[in-house]
């Protein structure tokens, strides 16, 4: 087993004190009950929180292949910057 060294400010140092008192737990079982319920968490990816928010197909770019095709299509963009760049100077 690993040993880890945590620095606490006040407030939290005080929240740990208050959970341990009411739970009758150690430091040791509240900090791996709350890294347990950490990663337990379910967080959407973010193409399930655009689906969620109607944010998918809500833009037209008016290329028809860019999800297909968006290497080719950004190397494209970032040529057309290059020559801009390079004919600004």
């Amino acid at each position: 087993m690993r040993t880890v060294s945590i620095r606490l400010d006040e407030a939290t140092d005080a929240r740990l004190r208050q959970i341990r008192a009411r739970t009758g737990q150690s430091q040791t079982e509240v900090i791996k009950a709350a890294i347990a319920a950490f990663a337990e968490r379910e967080e959407p990816a973010p193409a399930q929180s655009a689906a969620a928010l109607d944010l998918i197909g809500c833009f037209d770019s008016g290329v028809g292949d860019l999800g297909r095709n968006h290497a080719r299509h950004l190397r494209a963009q970032l040529a057309a910057k290059h020559r801009r760049v390079q004919a600004a100077d």
